[in-house]
This record gives structure tokens, sequence and C-alpha cells, in this order.
């Protein structure tokens, strides 16, 4: 364990009450940072499960669309039908 040292302008007696306290800190400290990369791992498992094992929904909007009706029109100008003359 670390060794702890005088951080108060306390006497080395009643500093050394608060040694239990910082055993205390420091072993919280090493338990959550256990815990949190234990939860850390186990998330990225069931993340890369779900995107690998999952596959993606088929998207179906456009399967019956025709296509043709998107595609460029031409850039050249018909000319007018002429109209039927009266007969």
């Amino acid at each position: 364990m670390a060794e702890f040292n005088s951080f108060t302008s306390l006497p080395p007696e009643q500093e050394a009450t608060f040694v239990v306290f910082e055993r205390r800190t420091q072993e919280a400290l090493t338990k959550g940072a256990t815990i949190g990369l234990i939860v850390g791992a186990a998330v990225l498992l069931v993340a890369i499960g779900v995107y690998f094992g999952v596959p993606p929904e088929e998207d179906k909007k456009g399967h019956d669309m025709d296509l043709n009706q998107l595609k460029k029109k031409s850039t050249k100008t018909e000319a007018a039908p002429t109209p039927d003359a009266p007969k």
C-alpha cells in the first residue's frame, strides 16, 4: 500500500487519525476503477455483439419505384407539334 505522508500542520499524533480515512479513500478509488473497467468491457462486448450479430433492416421504400422517372430530361428542346389544320 502507499505510504501516507504528513499533509497538514497538525501534530503527528492527531494527523495519524486521518490515515484510516486515507486508506478508505484509496480502497474506494481502486474498487471504483475496477468496477468501471469491468462494466466498460461488458458494454463494449455487448455493443460489438449487436453490431456484428444483428443484420440491418432492409429498406423497401423505393422497391417498386419506376427509376426511369429519375433520369435527367434531355437538354435538347423538341419542336412543338404543329396543330392540325381544320378540314
